[in-house]
């Protein structure tokens, strides 16, 4: 019997806690591409790094220090001070003033043409609780990122969707709308799904409708106000909400919360369900982190190489009716493209397969790596010659 559960209700939080300063960080780098390189002398909101990917946003040093090794994984800067470079203003033409979010650290690749903005209320994972502190404390700088969106994609109608029972009071507007707070329905499939009876694949964007949650208008209408990049994120640790500079080491976290990790422990980055452990203690989050949790090792479900019994559990518990026992033995005996056939990417990966598996297999792994895998071979498919592509699709149209 588990102790765990799926509520969304977040009960009353305490304001935004912002903790003592680490003496260096370690700031994630993965699809950028770095600017500066080590020994540079950086000051807090210099652009360190440019994104690769269409809609991704650049980094930027979060506190003034030297770089001191730059590698494929991570920046790593020695903190030497509290100056910052200096605040540049958001542009009045609104073709330029998405390109400069962009610039300024934001992600910007759902900002398309919409009827209708999506404000996503409801906690993405159990636990995480991030939205309420905003929702009360800094509703101004919300509003600002609510009008930027406005602007920047002329939507015409908006709809805040809430957990029921939680606090969520409308913006001008706005119609609210309740989900059950129950986990996975905090997730944005299913918040899109909830308001437009639609449903869309795990990184697809919506024809007519874009979501962004607190969190994203928070950022938004925080680089509006103070013309000054994204150097930090909003993520809940234990039972308190922090606002933490980029790049901050778990363990500093870990520490500063009071923990004190132990051989065999895990730091969990993100929520008990989605989120990933940490690869060491000197590992830093990122501007999409939301959460850290700490398992200790003898409470952690122990992951095996058991086979799947074909119990039917994960299949039942499936919010997006999918078979994620087959993609897992698809998974695990690299029959990547045959996952295909059974939808691997209409897999919202929500953990739930994983939780509900009777052999305990890391099923939503097997899922992740297999989606990793079919990417990089599409990727290396696009890269051949035209002649090339066809003959290997034929040969695996042959195969299958």
């Amino acid at each position: 019997m588990t102790t765990f559960n799926f509520s969304l209700l977040t009960g009353d939080t305490g304001p935004l806690v912002k903790g003592t300063e680490p003496d260096r960080l370690h700031i994630p780098i993965h699809a950028h591409t770095p600017i500066l390189a080590a020994g540079d002398q950086v000051l807090a909101g210099t652009k360190i790094a440019t994104a690769n990917q269409p809609g991704e946003g650049d980094l930027h040093a979060p506190m003034s220090g030297v770089i001191k090794a730059i590698t494929p994984d991570y920046m790593r800067i020695a903190v030497n001070g509290d100056e910052r470079a200096d605040a540049t203003k958001p542009p009045a033409d609104l073709g330029e003033l998405k390109q400069w979010l962009r610039e300024q650290g934001v992600n910007v690749g759902n900002l398309n043409q919409a009827s209708r903005l999506i404000i996503n209320a409801v906690p993405p994972e159990p636990g995480i609780t991030i939205y309420d502190p905003l929702l009360r404390d800094y509703r101004k700088t919300i509003e600002l990122g609510v009008e930027t969106i406005q602007r920047i994609a002329s939507t015409s109608k908006m709809n805040l969707v809430a957990a029921k029972g939680n606090r969520a009071n409308a913006f001008a507007n706005c119609t609210v709308m309740h989900v059950a707070p129950t986990y996975p329905n905090g997730l944005d499939q299913l918040v899109i799904k909830a308001v437009t009876k639609e449903e869309v694949l795990l990184g697809a964007h919506h024809k007519d409708a874009v979501l962004l949650s607190v969190r994203d208008l928070y950022f938004i209408g925080r680089v509006m106000e103070t013309g000054r990049p994204v150097t930090e994120t909003v993520m809940t640790i234990g039972t308190q909400n922090h606002l933490v500079r980029i790049g901050t080491p778990v363990g500093f976290l870990a520490g500063e919360a009071g923990a004190t990790v132990q051989p065999g422990d895990r730091l969990i980055l993100g929520g008990l369900m989605r989120g990933m452990a940490a690869l060491n203690l000197e590992q830093g989050v990122n501007k999409d982190t939301t959460g850290l949790q700490l398992v200790r090792d003898d409470e952690s479900i122990k992951a095996t190489d058991s086979p799947c019994l074909g119990c039917g559990e994960c299949e039942r518990h499936c919010p997006a009716r999918i078979m994620p026992g087959m993609l897992s033995r698809c998974s695990e005996f690299k029959f990547f493209e045959r996952a295909e056939k059974f939808h691997i990417h209409s897999c919202i990966e929500c953990g739930i397969c994983s939780y509900w598996c009777t052999s305990q297999r890391p099923i939503l792994h097997y899922i992740r790596l297999a989606k990793y895998e079919l990417a990089l071979l599409r990727t290396a498919t696009s890269n051949l010659p035209t002649d090339t592509q066809e003959e290997t699709g034929q040969q695996t149209g042959e195969s299958e």
